[in-house]
C-alpha cells in the first residue's frame, strides 16, 4: 500500500476500529504508532517485559554509584528493595577501601 494512502486510513482510523482487547494499547501509544507495531509483529504476539525489569540496570548503577560501604539500609528503602537484594546487586563491587594484590605488584613498563 501507498504510503500516503496508508497515511490517510490511519488517520481516518478510530479507536472503535480497533479490537477491543488491544484498545488499551492504542490508547497509551496513539492509533498510528499501534498500526506501526503492528505491522512490525505481522500477526505474531508480542512479549512485552515488566517495566522494573527494563529499569533495573539503571536503578543498579545507581545503587553501586550511590553506595559508600555504610548505607546499605538507606538504599534499600529509597529503592523498595530488601538489603539481601541491594548486597546482590553490590557483590561484585570492590569493598570500598579494600586494597587489591595487583596494588602492591609493581607496575609494568
Amino acid at each position: 500500500m501507498k504510503a500516503e494512502l496508508l497515511k490517510e486510513l490511519i488517520e481516518e482510523t478510530e479507536m472503535n476500529d480497533i479490537a477491543e482487547r488491544y484498545q488499551n494499547v492504542a490508547a497509551i501509544i496513539g492509533i498510528e504508532k499501534f498500526v506501526q507495531l503492528a505491522d512490525y509483529a505481522r500477526g505474531d504476539e508480542i512479549y512485552f517485559p515488566k517495566a522494573e525489569n527494563i529499569i533495573a540496570p539503571a536503578r543498579n548503577r545507581r545503587i553501586k554509584a550511590e553506595y559508600n560501604g555504610y548505607n546499605t539500609k538507606e538504599l534499600a528503602e529509597k529503592y523498595d528493595l530488601t538489603i539481601r537484594q541491594i548486597e546482590n546487586v553490590l557483590k561484585d563491587e570492590p569493598i570500598i577501601g579494600q586494597y587489591d594484590i595487583y596494588d602492591y605488584l609493581p607496575k609494568e613498563t
